[in-house]
């Protein structure tokens, strides 16, 4: 009977402790934000970000990490052939802006985003969540990503973390 009552304890003591193991060997979850001086929409579903400043990503808790990416390095979250990408599941996110004294926000659904003007630029194709239309041009604009494990990239390595040019990331 003791025999049994061991086998037991340790059984459980394996598939809890295995459980505990590939909880935290998860890939970390990254969220975004693009920050600009200006924004323009240029169709209903066409929201055109200048990128003037790196696109920064980080963590939460228990990874605790940050960085920057270029245009290309972000826009490469909807690469086609990612079943795990934003191609496959879009990000939800929030665009604030600011109008006269007002900050105004609208919640939107990212479905695809492309570079343009050899980086200097970034097309989202939107979503309004909650129907409505934006003013045709925003100013001191940010755009909050929501977060999502993303496969690894050919930027990024291996444990989840990105290659930043200036590595950030906090150990």
């Amino acid at each position: 009977m003791k025999l049994i009552q061991l086998l037991t304890t340790i059984t459980a003591a394996i598939f809890f402790t295995t459980g505990a193991i590939s909880e935290g060997a998860k890939s970390p979850e990254w969220l975004f934000v693009h920050t600009a001086p200006t924004a323009e929409m240029t169709s209903n579903t066409t929201l055109v970000i200048p990128v003037t400043r790196d696109i920064f990503a980080f963590t939460d808790r228990p990874n605790r990490r940050y960085g920057y990416l270029n245009a290309h390095e972000w826009v490469s979250a909807w690469d086609e052939s990612e079943s795990a990408g934003f191609k496959a599941d879009p990000p939800n996110a929030v665009l604030t802006w600011v109008d006269g004294d007002d900050v105004k926000d609208a919640e939107v659904l990212i479905i695809n985003a492309t570079v343009g003007d050899y980086g200097k630029t970034i097309a989202y194709e939107v979503k309004l969540e909650a129907g409505g239309l934006l003013a045709a041009n925003l100013s001191s604009c940010s755009l909050f990503v929501d977060g999502h494990v993303l496969a690894p990239r050919p930027h990024w390595h291996p444990d989840g973390t990105f290659r930043f040019s200036r590595s950030m990331n906090a150990e």
